[in-house]
């Protein structure tokens, strides 16, 4: 039999940096010789690809099948282990709710827009969204595109036109600015919105990012701590127990959480910069725009008279980075926000531990690079190139 320290430059024990997947696949009775076969021809290069192989990847590279049905059946707790601390929490069950449009709306006549609260909060996260997607240009593009088809079709402009674009050139504010003596649309000045998505991009949404960073940084960290298959499998006896997935103390304790209130308290600060002064009352306007910006590109005749098949290809033909998933990429960042802001307000312990795991499982629900947010992650211009198109 050829020893171990003769099949490879991974597996060779005089290497002086520790490869985690050979010590990994080791105590699991791996040779030496599959071992660099798995990270050779399967290309698994870190612990976390390990839990993509299958018992017929095994067999391909020389484990006989039974040994390899193991091996499998050891890895698989390994990365089902943090997933179920988090599987079984609902997110309704520990996540805060974003509140309905009407119900947001409501909030804002009543005054949400004279102080930084929910409903604030909301407001700056939709004109952050609306902002990064170009969504506030498809008003004015629209009515361009709508007149330049017109032209090139040799028909009159109907009243539908003269309806949709009053819809999407209208700049009043009434609505919202009800309760508060004095305020109106003269208010939201292109000065003071310029201003606003300065501090949206130099504050916010650096730290929103790097809240996720941190968190993903956390979750990997706990996963890697799931190497050891017996540990695992006391974690799996103890969520069939009853204990909702929740590791007992000692039994491998999950990385600190401090970093992660810390970036929770960098959030909390970055909105207070974004809110001050006029921050509150032109966020506000903004998502308010953006919420009737949206509305109206539902409309189903909207395309025909562009010249567009479809939404995706009105859209297209305008130039903007809408996607037609925007509605529930909306919905998800402004919860995902929300829940980082109350951070501070959960106990240390397991109850910690399950907010943290779900914080995590609806941030990778995000698609962040949509929002220009590169693997690094660093932000960079999206949409029709509005502005900021150098990374912060």
């Amino acid at each position: 039999m050829t020893p171990d320290n003769k099949t490879g430059t991974d597996a060779t024990p005089t290497d002086t940096k520790v490869d985690p997947v050979v010590e990994k696949l080791k105590p699991l009775g791996v040779s030496g010789d599959v071992i660099g076969k798995i990270k050779s021809d399967l290309g698994v290069e870190k612990v976390e690809d390990l839990a993509e192989l299958t018992e017929a990847d095994l067999v391909s590279v020389g484990m006989a099948k039974i040994p390899a049905r193991k091996v499998v059946a050891a890895l698989k707790p390994a990365a089902a282990a943090l997933s179920s601390t988090v599987s079984t929490v609902n997110f309704d069950d520990v996540l805060p709710i974003v509140p309905p449009t009407a119900s947001w709306l409501l909030a804002l006549k009543a005054g949400g827009i004279s102080k930084v609260d929910q409903s604030t909060v909301i407001g700056a996260v939709r004109a952050a969204l609306a902002s990064r997607c170009g969504l506030y240009e498809v008003p004015d593009l629209l009515v361009t595109a709508m007149e330049k088809f017109t032209d090139e079709t040799e028909e009159q402009l109907g009243s539908e036109f003269f309806k949709l674009r009053k819809q999407l050139t209208r700049r009043s504010y009434a609505e919202i600015f009800e309760a508060i003596d004095g305020l109106d649309g003269s208010f939201v000045t292109e000065a003071r919105k310029k201003q606003l998505f300065a501090r949206i991009d130099q504050s916010l949404w650096p730290a929103i990012i790097n809240f996720y960073k941190q968190l993903r940084s956390w979750q990997e960290a706990w996963m890697q701590g799931a190497a050891n298959p017996g540990l695992m499998m006391a974690t799996l006896m103890s969520t069939f127990s009853g204990d909702r997935g929740v590791m007992p103390p000692g039994m491998m304790a999950p990385p600190d959480t401090g970093t992660l209130r810390d970036s929770a308290d960098a959030l909390a600060d970055a909105i207070n910069k974004v809110f001050r002064g006029t921050g509150v009352q032109i966020a506000s306007a903004l998502a308010y725009d953006a919420n009737r910006i949206v509305e109206t590109l539902a409309n189903p005749q909207l395309p025909a008279m562009i010249g567009a098949v479809n939404r995706d290809q009105m859209l297209k033909k305008l130039g903007v980075a809408v996607p037609a998933t925007y509605p529930r990429m909306e919905q998800n960042l402004t919860r995902f926000v929300l829940g980082i802001l109350q951070v501070k307000d959960q106990p240390a312990g397991n109850e910690e531990l399950r907010y943290f795991g779900a914080l995590f499982m609806l941030g990778s629900q995000i698609p962040w690079d949509q929002l220009g947010v590169d693997s690094s992650g660093r932000l960079h211009g999206v949409g029709s190139g509005r502005r900021s198109s150098d990374p912060l």
